[in-house]
């Protein structure tokens, strides 16, 4: 509080988040290029850029193979953008989600070599793919390994695997996504060729919507990428973006974490869950507003179409999850034939969310193999879990959050017991129910217009920097709650000043008979933010959890 001047609760919020000196709260609050480390820190990255700029200097064709969702995407559209303006001859691939699945496939190997590729260089795959780059390799192909996933003990034989948690890796920030990794690259080719380092940064944009979209720590280096990428996304220069907003109803010139996660980055997903990957790579790539504009509406409408399938799985998974809780205890494996393999992951965050316990959902991609998309909760290595069950597994990768895998039919019944028995084992009780980190108790009164500003500070915020919340005691509603669309909760409250604040609470509903009683004091859970109408804005609350006292 004294070597900031900040008041107590902005000060534990940041102690709350490894910040406790000066030095740490200056870098914190001011996140930027500055913060970035060296990409020759990496291990392969000097290799990896040599190759590229020999390949360059040669004309060999250079395919960059991304994965479908949006870190492959960004990724994939940075390297190819980026490395056509540095003149080479570059083309790319993605795979089909159905018919080929997660991971560098022999098809997309196979497409190389008959557009006469002499290097690969793969966006958020590759560090599993033993098998394709070996035959890729006896092509006469040169592979190069993006990614961020856990590295098995055997590498991939590639020409260089850039991977921060692969072992004997010195890179000291872990967490990269795999659009980060891509981003490193094109940083270390600028270097290597003596380049401004802009012709990489001005990509920062797309960096930002991978680290958003795919859920990677908002901590260290990831904070000052996304930060510096929501400044370049909020410039509005890049055309795709510009129309992506313009179709999301986003002001791109205030654009937040939150609405790249909740209204950008979906919209980049819908391709690949419900059509071709290669649909966001079109639009990521766009040169002309009118370009960018066809290819975002497509992407838009794919989007509603998610949205009506991910409703309609949900509410069959949830079902299914209920009933087959009577018998395994602590996970959820559902699996039906007719599930769209590419709404599974989304579904399967949903079933978390109701039911806080580790997920997988699968569903049939023929020939009686199934595939399926797992996700965790805060504190369990969902990885692990798998690969504790291997035997029961054709093929699994992923991380500690969430992880993809495929199994043969009658293998389900045995993987879904040896799962749930890891689970019984490893899975500690506090770990199954989400935990609620208030960082600070405080009074009404210190909501004051600088405390906001100061608290604004903390963004970007996501996973390992969430928004503050805070405790306020003996609080009674000082107008009546209204219920809206039956589900949120909406009333205000007033300080020692006489000062009101609106309280939101959404999918709050069972709140809202406590909070009719004109006689009843609460704690409240909140975070601060900021609420814009017509032109104005008001600080409000978000309402995270209530208590009658």
């Amino acid at each position: 509080m004294r070597d900031i001047n900040a008041s107590e609760p902005i000060a534990r919020a940041l102690v709350n988040r490894g910040v406790s000196n000066f030095d740490e709260a200056k870098a914190f609050f001011c996140p930027s290029a500055e913060q970035f480390h060296s990409p020759f820190l990496m291990k392969g990255m000097r290799e990896a850029a040599e190759r590229i700029s020999r390949a360059i200097d040669k004309s060999e064709k250079i395919l960059i193979y991304g994965d479908y969702d949006v870190d492959g995407t960004t990724g994939t559209s940075l390297l190819t953008l980026f490395l056509k303006r540095l003149g080479a001859d570059v083309i790319f691939y993605v795979n089909d989600r159905k018919i080929e699945g997660y991971g560098v496939a022999r098809t997309g190997i196979n497409y190389a070599i008959a557009q006469n590729a002499k290097l690969i260089i793969t966006v958020d795959c590759g560090v599993t793919a033993i098998e394709p780059i070996q035959y890729a390799k006896q092509n006469g192909i040169d592979v190069i390994v993006c990614d961020h996933h856990e590295a098995k003990e055997e590498l991939p034989d590639a020409l260089a695997v850039l991977d921060a948690k692969r072992e004997g890796c010195g890179y000291p920030f872990k967490e990269l996504s795999g659009c980060g990794v891509a981003f490193k690259l094109a940083c270390a080719i600028c270097e290597l060729r003596g380049i401004n380092k802009e012709a990489a940064f001005e990509f920062l944009d797309f960096v930002a919507l991978a680290i958003a979209a795919d859920i990677v720590p908002m901590v260290k280096e990831n904070r000052a990428l996304m930060a510096e990428g929501i400044r370049r996304v909020q410039n509005a220069k890049r055309a795709p973006l510009k129309a992506l907003a313009e179709i999301s109803r986003i002001n791109i010139e205030e654009t937040t974490a939150s609405q790249i996660v909740f209204q950008l980055s979906p919209r980049i997903n819908a391709a690949g869950r419900l059509d071709h990957a290669r649909e966001a790579i079109k639009l990521l790539t766009a040169e002309t507003e009118d370009e960018a504009k066809k290819a975002a509406e497509l992407l838009g409408k794919l989007n509603e179409e998610r949205k009506r399938i991910d409703e309609e799985i949900f509410e069959e998974a949830e079902e299914d999850a209920t009933r087959l809780l009577v018998q395994y205890s602590s996970s959820i494996v559902l699996y039906k034939p007719e599930w769209h393999l590419g709404v599974i992951g989304i579904v399967a965050s949903r079933v978390v969310e109701r039911f806080y316990l580790p997920t997988i959902i699968l569903t049939s991609s023929g020939d009686g193999i199934l595939k399926g998309s797992a996700r965790s909760v805060a504190g369990f290595n969902i990885f692990k879990a798998i690969a504790n069950s291997q035997t029961h597994l054709l093929q699994f990768g992923g991380h500690e959050m969430a992880a993809g895998l495929s199994m043969r039919i009658e293998q389900l019944d045995g993987f879904r017991a040896a799962f749930d028995k890891h689970c019984a084992e490893n899975l500690d009780m506090e770990l199954r129910a989400p935990a609620l980190c208030i960082d600070a108790e405080m009074r009404l009164e210190q909501i004051t217009p600088n405390f906001y500003k100061v608290l604004k500070r903390f963004e970007p915020c996501g996973p390992g920097n969430m928004h503050p919340i805070f405790l306020t005691r003996n609080v009674k509603p000082s107008s009546p709650p209204k219920l809206l669309k039956d589900k949120h909760v909406k009333f205000a409250v007033k300080d020692a000043q006489g000062r009101t604040f609106d309280v939101i609470g959404f999918d709050m509903s069972h709140h809202y008979e406590a909070l009719r009683d004109p006689n009843k004091t609460f704690s409240l859970v909140y975070s601060v933010e900021e609420n814009g109408w017509n032109g104005q804005s008001v600080i409000q609350l978000r309402l995270r959890d209530l208590k009658a006292e």
